[in-house]
């Protein structure tokens, strides 16, 4: 599905792969970089294809910005929105992973968000990431209220939005942080550290916000 900025010509003659090699070298180089620093020039060498392959395929630099980031977090999207109201805890294993499974392998990712997310002036490029984690947050907080609020299965007191800040925070912080700081807790944030860690933050998010009748329900 072409996003808002991508062009929708036909595919042009030659490299069948330079779409996704385009995509991959955005997520290497913007991910190390300012957008502003990252030319379509340094883009295609990069993913050793012509230039005019961004003008195709994106339309622009920003076109090929904004397929990157909604075409990498899709699967993150795609677990939020397949999980079924009813099924909302035991399924909160299997989105964290999911999340995992996308941001692990790119590393620079996180940051990049972070980075974007905390500039002064709103750019298209934080536009971009706002609409997607607007569906993100959406969709936790349907997830919430479907899945635990409307269910009687949330412990009495407890906060619906702090309870969704609690589930993001403990899902997204270990591939925010700087790593120098990961490393003062001793751990080195490999799958089976982070598989390990999807199962202790299910642990604590049941323990913590559930009735104690739904955990034994479990």
């Amino acid at each position: 599905m072409a996003t808002t900025t991508e062009r929708a010509a036909g595919r042009p003659k030659g490299d069948s792969d330079a779409r996704n090699r385009l995509i991959n070298s955005a997520l290497v180089l913007f991910g190390a970089n300012s957008f502003a620093q990252v030319s379509t020039r340094e883009l295609a060498r990069h993913a050793e294809v012509d230039a005019a392959m961004i003008r195709y395929y994106f339309g622009s630099k920003l076109g090929l910005f904004e397929s990157m980031v909604r075409e990498t977090l899709a699967p993150v999207l795609a677990s939020l929105k397949s999980i079924p109201a009813a099924a909302a805890p035991q399924d909160l294993a299997s989105l964290m992973q999911t999340y995992y499974q996308v941001m692990a392998p790119n590393p620079a990712l996180p940051r990049l968000i972070v980075r974007v997310l905390h500039e002064p002036e709103q750019s298209e490029q934080q536009r971009i990431l706002l609409d997607v984690f607007s569906q993100i947050m959406d969709l936790s907080r349907q997830w919430l209220a479907q899945g635990l609020v409307k269910s009687g299965q949330l412990r009495e007191g407890v906060n619906p939005e702090l309870a969704r800040l609690s589930l993001i925070s403990l899902m997204v912080f270990p591939l925010i942080a700087p790593p120098v700081l990961i490393k003062q807790f001793g751990v080195d944030i490999n799958p089976d550290i982070l598989s390990d860690l999807v199962k202790h933050n299910v642990g604590v998010l049941q323990q913590g916000l559930l009735q104690p009748h739904a955990q034994e329900e479990q």
